[in-house]
């Protein structure tokens, strides 16, 4: 159950469902901004609370529902011009923001300026610094996180489906890991029935190295490939698709292959799943 945050504090308590309906242009504009424009998700989660703060706080509550209408091009330069704005908040001193910025002056948001009515420019966003951050840390916790959760891990899934399926050879095939067939224990097994996925903490990343050896040393010699992705580097992953040599290993590893078994590498937490094909969902 959640509280309305637009409405005091003695409101009754609504539903998730009502939640997001009551928020609804703000997740579709999380969600363009997040697909369409593969903005960062942290980044897009600070965009969007400076976004809630200036239809709260300035252009009387149709500043959302406008941007939802614009086609992306116009969305990604408001963007732009938020992490502009956000970048200023950073600053204790204007005229050291102004430097630090070369060719950016006090009117270089004219998006903003144009939405606001003239009303905020970069040197009355920072002249509200202090009160700009606690607005926005509070719509951060209080409409941001809840009403965005469920777009964050439908996306992380949909991203980290389609790089299995692209490494398991459905989508095509993979110099290091075969689209058809191996024969294992008499059987023709499938790379995707044969797959193991790994999840990373973020933060704490995890190297391809390290996961060969840690599943060596426990498992043997069970390992046919690893790829990592999700991340920039290889060093710097969030997730993996592990290829073993035999299905039959995948019970020794996870422990219900529907659930997620934790393991620990150098004190560093992740996490193992099933890989379950598209064709066996339903």
């Amino acid at each position: 159950m959640f509280m309305d945050s637009s409405s005091s504090s003695s409101s009754l308590p609504i539903t998730r469902e009502e939640f997001n309906a009551f928020h609804s242009f703000d997740r579709a504009l999380f969600t363009r901004i997040v697909v369409s424009l593969k903005e960062d998700i942290t980044q897009s989660f600070q965009v969007m609370s400076f976004l809630i703060y200036l239809d709260r706080s300035v252009c009387g509550s149709k500043l959302i529902s406008n941007l939802v209408s614009l086609p992306d091009h116009s969305i990604n330069a408001v963007v732009d011009e938020v992490q502009i704005c956000r970048r200023c908040l950073s600053y204790t001193h204007f005229p050291t923001f102004l430097a630090s910025m070369g060719s950016i002056n006090a009117a270089s948001i004219p998006w903003i300026r144009r939405m606001t009515r003239e009303k905020l420019t970069l040197a009355v966003i920072h002249l509200n610094r202090n009160e700009i951050i606690l607005e926005m840390t509070d719509i951060l916790n209080t409409i941001c996180y809840p009403a965005f959760e469920d777009i964050c891990v439908l996306f992380e899934t949909h991203k980290e489906r389609k790089f299995i399926q692209f490494l398991c050879g459905q989508q095509g095939t993979s110099n290091r890991v075969a689209a058809g067939t191996s024969n294992v224990e008499g059987q023709h097994v499938r790379a995707d029935e044969r797959t193991v996925f790994l999840k990373f903490s973020k933060g704490y990343p995890i190297s391809e190295a390290e996961v060969h050896d840690y599943f060596t040393r426990r498992f043997g010699d069970i390992v046919e490939a690893i790829h990592m992705g999700g991340g920039k580097r290889k060093d710097q992953a969030m997730y993996a698709c592990m290829v073993l040599r035999s299905a039959a290993k995948i019970p020794e590893i996870v422990s219900d292959g529907l659930d997620r078994t934790k393991f620990t590498i150098n004190g560093k937490y992740f996490w193992a799943r099933r890989f379950i094909p598209n064709r066996k969902i339903r």
